[in-house]
């Protein structure tokens, strides 16, 4: 994983509101970090939800495809991540 992103799981809302439009990481010794807020009022309500669902999951969507070792494309798409991640630190 990217080094300078928070650990997942990655949720949506915090603490039981899951009408939220916020990313919210793991709890760990510096409280619970944001790590995307949604929210645009130019954007639909059901949008930003949505945006925040996506969000969430991109860290396990990114494993899964890291794991896919025997997919050219997959493994294309994982070397371009990192050295997008590596131009931006």
């Amino acid at each position: 994983m990217f080094k300078h992103i928070t650990s997942h799981p990655w949720t949506v809302g915090r603490r039981g509101m899951t009408t939220s439009n916020s990313v919210w990481g793991y709890e760990g010794d510096h409280g619970i970090p944001l790590v995307a807020d949604c929210f645009n009022k130019n954007t639909p309500m059901a949008s930003q939800r949505a945006n925040a669902r996506l969000i969430a999951i991109a860290p396990q969507m990114f494993e899964i495809i890291r794991g896919m070792i025997n997919n050219e494309e997959a493994m294309r798409l994982v070397r371009y991540m990192e050295a997008d991640n590596e131009n931006s630190e």
